[in-house]
């Protein structure tokens, strides 16, 4: 057993560190099969572990203007049991309230109130029944209750909502410890918000909880049907249905219906996106590997071919020599075993910190061990029926004397194939990877304010009651001599849509807008370029350009120029106001770099809605070098204001704005570090190909140096050969591209068909291989023509 393993491993000198980069690369491909699988079959299931339903689920929400999930209202879930489909509907309100736990208070807790209908239509696991709705008994997270858990047992703990004491009915599975992103911390039955309806609701109370937005719903079907049908028939029932008066406004979202139970969808779908292209890249990496092992072994048993039927001429059993040559492989077959898993804890140490799937997959993501056992099985296999080569070749051919280790036609015919395939691979691979750079490039382009200018946020972690003063809102504030401006929301946060407009000299109904109340110097601390210049203030608005070319359409004018000193009738909940367009400015990046400009009007931060704005703490922008000193005096401030009160750095705004493309940047990263991996991959694999064909025909070029022969032009004939079977790959390549192509823009947005990044990444492979000819050309020519004989 000694002598065979140290026998093959001699067998190896000169391609040992082929042989362990494919080891290696065969090891990391059983553990990103082990990874991706496990992806793809969590991302299979459309529903959390925590719900017991196997009926048809689907999911109610709206989405805003930025294609985000938002809560709808009661009201809105209660119109799906009238399609015909609908069995059951139910709901859940999470809200940010105080509960008392005996004699303390604590406040910013994450409450789920809960419908009864929700026990049977999501199926909800014990302690969750209709005997604990019915005797308002609530659940604990499991988490909560180790933070509070005292000698005492669950149903003794004191617990109180409102001065009401609750009963405590259990505690909920560890997998319920999150509903979409938020944490709850108490699962309590919906009854329990007729305590918050205000005074103004007193009378009809369920006119305030049915139509504010405030809940996610859920419906049972009765069959399964197709989301694009029930989605078209909730939008024509929601649009011929008025909503009742006197209650919260429709918010003018889009109604969104998902499959199954679903309140992350942007994320499982930037994920999914993430797997299938890691999944065509594994596919690539795991061709060139296992081309690579089959390549690499069939140039060794050209070699060992004329061993092996030396012994069987001498009388050599066969299945001993099949032993033995499987016996010189043990090393690699125990390699795979020790560091491909050593490799798949490493990946999930690493991808289960990867923000997005941290936040998606509450309960982490697992590892595929069967999926990886049979991965190593089938490398083993692929390694053993390599090995075995070398004895396939001697039983087909008889033993004769003479220089051995000249490849047949056959073998180079396959040897050149295998090398069309390997540079098709890595043409598209790297095509791949030039177009998302390309993509990503293009959008960071549009990205243009100042590097000086940061952003900071306000944390408030109670009920806020604020005022800002004159000084504040016209922008004559100075913070620590730095000159700061305001705005009702962050830069990259206008998602809710809570104002409408409707031009006064027109007749026609209020149109949802995107809107942001700013102090006045807004716009010349941020340096947003005016169109058409004005100075903002409180009976005036100033809009986009595309609000203002959607303006001048709805007002038959010629030119959105025009649009200056209409009248604009600005309403919301409770609010109306009679403003003049002052001004048109740039479209600004405040969907992030994704998404196509919108309509937006920006408003004075003294006209905001009395009723909220006590409520509602400014973002502050401001510039300098000076960040931690100028955040210092703004948290000094606020905590003159309110206790609850605090501001933190949120970065630069630039940044801000890119962080809104986390998708393209992930999926940047993947594909150059996967098309990088292949890219070695394939130069190692090239090298020792290279090496190989030039150590068989380096007798032939020694005989024609001996007669005369240029070494230049025996290099150049080799390179013209390598670059000709560049050029047939470079076709393959177009072609498999143009064949992805439709899935690609179905995909990632994204089309494949780029000539210009076609041809770099074509002449980029054909340098890599005129270089790796050249150099291991070169080597050989470096001996004497005696010595090339003898070799």
């Amino acid at each position: 057993m000694l002598f065979d393993l140290l026998y093959g491993w001699r067998k190896w000198r000169g391609q040992r560190g082929i042989w362990l980069v494919l080891v290696v690369s065969l090891c990391l491909l059983c553990s990103l099969i082990g990874l991706v699988s496990s992806l793809l079959w969590m991302l299979n299931s459309d529903r959390p572990q925590w719900v017991m339903q196997h009926a048809p689920v689907i999911t109610v929400v709206n989405q805003d203007f930025n294609g985000n999930l938002q809560p709808t209202s009661v009201y809105d879930i209660e119109l799906l049991q009238n399609l015909p489909t609908v069995t059951a509907v139910a709901s859940v309100a999470v809200q940010t309230t105080m509960l008392t736990v005996g004699l303390q208070d604590i406040p910013n807790l994450k409450v789920g109130f809960y419908s009864d209908s929700l026990i049977d239509v999501l199926g909800l696991p014990k302690p969750f029944s209709y005997n604990v709705w019915e005797g308002n008994k609530v659940v604990l997270s499991a988490e909560f209750w180790r933070e509070h858990t005292t000698k005492q047992s669950v149903s003794e703990l004191s617990l109180y909502f409102k001065d009401r004491p609750l009963a405590i009915a259990g505690v909920a599975p560890t997998s319920m410890a999150k509903i979409g992103d938020v944490k709850i911390d108490v699962w309590i039955p919906d009854r329990y918000l007729l305590q918050d309806v205000p005074t103004m609701f007193a009378n009809n109370p369920d006119l305030y909880i049915k139509t504010k937005s405030n809940r996610y719903g859920f419906a049972l079907l009765s069959r399964a049907a197709a989301i694009s049908e029930l989605q078209q028939a909730y939008s024509l029932l929601r649009s011929q249905t008025p909503r009742p008066e006197g209650g919260f406004v429709d918010s003018h979202y889009t109604p969104w219906l998902i499959d199954g139970v679903e309140l992350k969808p942007n994320e499982r779908a930037l994920i999914q996106k993430q797997a299938w292209v890691l999944l065509v890249l594994l596919i690539c990496f795991g061709f060139i590997v296992c081309s690579g092992i089959v390549s690499v072994y069939t140039q060794q048993s050209i070699v060992r071919q004329s061993e092996v039927q030396l012994k069987i001429a001498l009388g050599g059993n066969r299945w001993d020599l099949f032993g033995q040559l499987f016996r010189e492989n043990l090393l690699s077959l125990l390699m795979l075993i020790v560091v491909s898993p050593l490799l798949g804890f490493i990946f999930m140490e690493y991808v289960a910190k990867i923000p997005v799937y941290s936040a998606y997959f509450d309960s982490g993501l697992s590892f595929n061990s069967w999926l990886w056992l049979g991965a190593v099985l089938g490398s083993a296999c692929l390694y053993l029926t390599c090995a075995q080569i070398p004895m396939f070749n001697a039983m087909k051919t008889q033993f004769r004397r003479g220089r051995v280790g000249q490849m047949t036609k056959a073998q180079v015919l396959m040897s050149q194939l295998v090398l069309v395939m390997q540079l098709t691979v890595i043409i598209s691979v790297a095509t791949l990877c030039l177009v998302l750079s390309s993509s990503q490039w293009s959008k960071y382009q549009k990205v243009s304010f100042a590097e000086s200018l940061y952003s900071l946020k306000p944390k408030v972690t109670g009920r806020l009651s604020m005022s800002l003063s004159s000084e504040q809102i016209n922008g004559d504030w100075l913070v620590a001599s730095n000159e700061v401006a305001l705005s009702s929301e962050a830069f990259t946060q206008l998602g809710a849509q809570s104002l409408s407009y409707r031009a006064q000299s027109t007749a026609a109904i209020s149109k949802p807008i995107n809107s942001l109340y700013v102090s006045t110097n807004f716009f010349d601390l941020l340096e947003i370029p005016f169109l058409i210049p004005a100075t903002l203030t409180t009976d005036s608005v100033i809009i986009n350009q595309t609000m203002a070319l959607q303006l001048a359409e709805e007002l038959g004018l010629s030119h959105w120029q025009g649009v200056k000193g209409v009248e604009l009738q600005v309403l919301g909940f409770y609010y109306e106001k009679q403003l003049k367009v002052a001004g048109v400015v740039e479209d600004q990046l405040h969907f992030g770099i994704n998404q196509a400009p919108r309509p937006v009007i920006y408003l004075h931060l003294g006209t905001q809605n009395p009723l909220i704005a006590h409520r509602l703490a400014p973002v502050i922008y401001s510039k300098g070098e000076n960040v931690r000193l100028v955040e210092s005096h703004l948290n000094d401030w606020a905590k003159l204001q309110s206790s609850v009160l605090s501001y933190q750095y949120a970065g630069q705004l630039n940044q801000e704005i890119i962080n809104t493309d986390s998708a393209g940047r992930l999926l940047f990263v993947t594909s150059c570090v996967m098309a990088l991996l292949i890219s070695l991959l394939v130069m190692f694999t090239l090298y020792y190909r290279f090496y190989f064909a030039v150590k068989v025909q380096q007798v032939k070029w020694a005989v024609l140096l001996a007669l005369g022969g240029r070494k230049a032009n025996l290099v150049v004939q080799t390179i013209r050969l390598n670059i000709v079977l560049a050029g047939i790959a470079g076709v393959c390549a177009v072609l498999l591209l143009f064949s992805l192509d439709a899935y690609s823009m179905a995909l990632l947005s994204i089309s494949l068909i780029q000539p210009l990044l076609l041809g770099i990444s074509l002449i980029t492979c054909v340098l890599m291989i005129v270089g790796i000819t050249c150099w291991v050309s070169l080597r050989t020519f470096r001996h004497s023509i005696s010595h090339l004989l003898r070799s």
